[in-house]
């Protein structure tokens, strides 16, 4: 007689989160891990928080490498980018030039991980999408065409809407890739 064991299938995935200081990767971040808009200071370096994730049988534990987004620090990023597999390439909705910083970001890490990393496009600060968006959503749309990502997603850490969504969709996507779901 063989044992059934309610044992679900773990899986650990390096994720980094990456565009230009001031776009709101923290303030993403922390509003997963603690459900709250916390208004965040700058990154030094990097920053690491980690968050569990369940499916039906599957339990998932995202390493979230939160990267700082100023110039100076950008020299660290390949080594951090090492072995992730999948990544956020957030830019700010209101500020153009966060949008214009993406290809740069976006090869640096596609430049330092395998082939079957995940992109995810992510537009910040939603909530101010009425009256202070710059950046089009048809724009977007075009880049992620040009680079060949598969998920698009605006969000406001502010208001909590598709917070939870974009780390999901990661989640699912990076899973689905490695035939696990």
């Amino acid at each position: 007689m063989s044992q059934q064991t309610d044992q679900k299938r773990q899986y650990l995935f390096k994720i980094v989160v990456v565009g230009d200081g001031g776009v709101g990767k923290s303030t993403m971040i922390q509003r997963l891990i603690t459900g709250n808009f916390v208004p965040m200071k700058i990154t030094i370096g990097t920053d690491l928080a980690s968050y569990d994730m369940q499916y039906e049988d599957i339990s998932v534990k995202l390493q979230i490498w939160d990267f700082a987004g100023e110039r100076r620090f950008r020299f660290f990023l390949p080594n951090y980018a090492r072995g992730a597999q999948g990544c956020l390439l957030c830019y700010d909705i209101t500020r153009y030039t966060s949008f214009q910083n993406l290809k740069e970001w976006y090869d640096i890490v596609k430049e330092n991980t395998k082939t079957d990393t995940v992109f995810v496009l992510v537009g910040g600060k939603a909530d101010l999408a009425s009256y202070r968006r710059t950046v089009k959503q048809e724009e977007a749309e075009e880049l992620q065409n040009e680079l060949d990502i598969p998920y698009i997603i605006e969000t406001s850490s502010k208001t909590g809407e598709n917070n939870k969504n974009v780390f999901e969709m990661l989640a699912e996507a990076m899973l689905k890739k490695r035939e696990l779901l």
